[in-house]
């Protein structure tokens, strides 16, 4: 039952894609360019209580640093009611480069308590800054077999993606990866990047870009499009 002393608000669902230098820009620091953001833009983003006056804000889960993503997502309230293209236009005026709005669309539909809570795994794109040649991409993709078999759990440096990787398949120019996306058993890219640069004497740093969520049952199903 809806309290009748609650103010209205209404939600919406903002997605922003990450490249370029603001791939190195951790989770803390993207909240609060986010929040001036909205403040830059004029968005009437409701306030939370207490102390610091926080904007009512949540976010999809955090993307390690020097990982890109497509979708970094952010519910909003918003104490008026303001047309999902207009709150697009407002936003991409003032993003910064690198930062993008690919899309903004109504969220009533979503559980304001925890509306990325349905989060059960995500997919990357894996590519390499340069040309593999010789018996390398088949190494690479014997050493993802061994991730998804479990057969790297003796190496301390696989901690944070070793068991993680439930499939993959070969590009052209990389790899494409289905990972676990939850709390507490989440795949981390920056550190399998820095693992197979090191593994494979690399000559640069692979780039992995996040790019859809999914949930894992009752039947893979992509999620927040």
């Amino acid at each position: 039952m809806t309290d009748p002393n609650q103010p209205m608000a209404f939600p919406i669902l903002v997605r922003f894609a990450k490249t370029g230098m603001m791939r190195f820009v951790g989770h803390l620091d993207w909240l609060a360019l986010q929040q001036a953001m909205y403040l830059k833009a004029g968005l009437p983003i409701v306030i939370g209580e207490g102390p610091t006056k926080k904007l009512r804000i949540k976010t999809s889960p955090p993307t390690p640093v020097s990982v890109a993503s497509e979708v970094e997502f952010t519910y909003i309230l918003m104490a008026e009611r303001i047309y999902p293209d207009e709150v697009a236009r407002r936003l991409n005026s003032i993003c910064p480069e690198g930062i993008s709005v690919m899309a903004v669309s109504d969220a009533g539909h979503l559980a304001r308590k925890n509306p990325f809570g349905k989060i059960e795994a995500a997919s990357y794109v894996l590519n390499f800054p340069w040309t593999l040649s010789g018996e390398l991409p088949d190494s690479i993709s014997e050493t993802f077999r061994a991730i998804i078999e479990n057969r790297l759990d003796n190496e301390p440096e696989t901690d944070g993606f070793a068991g993680r990787i439930l499939e993959f398949s070969r590009t052209e120019e990389g790899y494409k990866l289905m990972t676990l996306q939850r709390e507490g058993d989440t795949f981390h890219g920056a550190k399998c990047a820095s693992y197979l640069e090191n593994k494979f004497s690399l000559p640069g740093y692979p780039q992995f870009t996040k790019t859809h969520y999914y949930r894992l049952k009752p039947t893979m199903r992509r999620l927040f499009s």
